[in-house]
């Protein structure tokens, strides 16, 4: 074969690969015009072994979430019934409201669904407001919603109430020093802690900006100092609890678990606030 035709079968192997390459990028972009944005963001993504977020129209790769595990043990507690909470607290007349901020998202009746959407709906739709000096005033569910603000009792009335609406069990907790008080409320997930945070990870990761190492707060009761360090001591060696109780802060936009609202308070009182 002389070089003339050397060359030309050459220049035909390059225009037959270019041709090639032409033809399976038709094909992609006819495959990625048949996807929705969350598809193509999704495909983009996993392109570079990254997780997909699409926000205000725009795709974003991140690296995937994982869990670093903060946890308390609380030993011979009771749970008060304060009347200040108890007469406020109203799960009926929020239900729809709960139930609507987590059929938005799969697997509604999921805990780790039911814990970010109702969290998710109250942080993106109440503002911090105080009540007056010398005036504490705790608003109704109802009242904090329509006036779309409130102090952190408040906040924690309205997430108790919405949380009680779609199942789940919510406790209010009080906080207070010398200087200061707060108040939040854990929630009771009756889903072992693999499970949870196995799709709570992926919600996290498909509804938030957030990516890498992330906190996790969880807490629990027994009856004895015992227990308690047999609890921690059965975490550390990674054992998976049945049940167990998550910190959610009420007044802030963090996803639920993110903050350890006991840190920096010496006095703890868990109120009952649902049947």
């Amino acid at each position: 074969m002389d070089s003339q035709k050397v060359i030309l079968f050459l220049i035909i192997i390059v225009l037959l690969a270019g041709l090639a390459w032409e033809l399976k990028y038709i094909e992609e972009s006819l495959i990625m015009s048949t996807l929705n944005q969350n598809e193509q963001c999704e495909v983009l993504c996993s392109q570079k072994g990254e997780i997909a977020y699409v926000y205000k129209n725009s795709c974003y790769c991140k690296e995937p979430i994982s869990f670093q595990l903060n946890w308390k043990c609380f030993w011979n507690r009771t749970f008060e019934e304060d009347g200040e909470y108890v007469n406020k607290f109203n799960a009926s007349e929020i239900r729809n409201i709960a139930v609507k901020s987590v059929v938005k998202y799969s697997a509604p009746n999921a805990p780790a669904t039911k814990i970010f959407g109702v969290h998710n709906e109250i942080a993106n739709n109440i503002h911090y407001v105080s009540d007056p000096r010398r005036d504490e005033y705790v608003a109704t569910p109802t009242e904090t919603w329509d006036t779309q603000g409130g102090d952190c009792d408040d906040f924690s009335v309205l997430l108790a109430s919405m949380y009680e609406a779609v199942g789940m069990d919510a406790k209010i907790v009080e906080v207070y020093n010398s200087e200061r008080g707060h108040v939040f409320i854990v929630v009771k997930i009756e889903q072992d802690l693999d499970s949870f945070l196995k799709f709570y990870k992926t919600i996290l990761e498909r509804y938030t900006p957030y990516f890498s190492e992330k906190a996790i707060h969880i807490i629990d009761f027994k009856e004895t100092h015992a227990q308690c360090e047999a609890f921690e001591m059965g975490l550390e060696q990674g054992e998976n609890p049945e049940s167990f109780y998550l910190i959610v802060e009420s007044t802030t936009g963090d996803y639920p678990g993110a903050t350890d609202a006991f840190q920096g308070y010496l006095n703890i009182e868990f109120i009952e606030v649902g049947e």
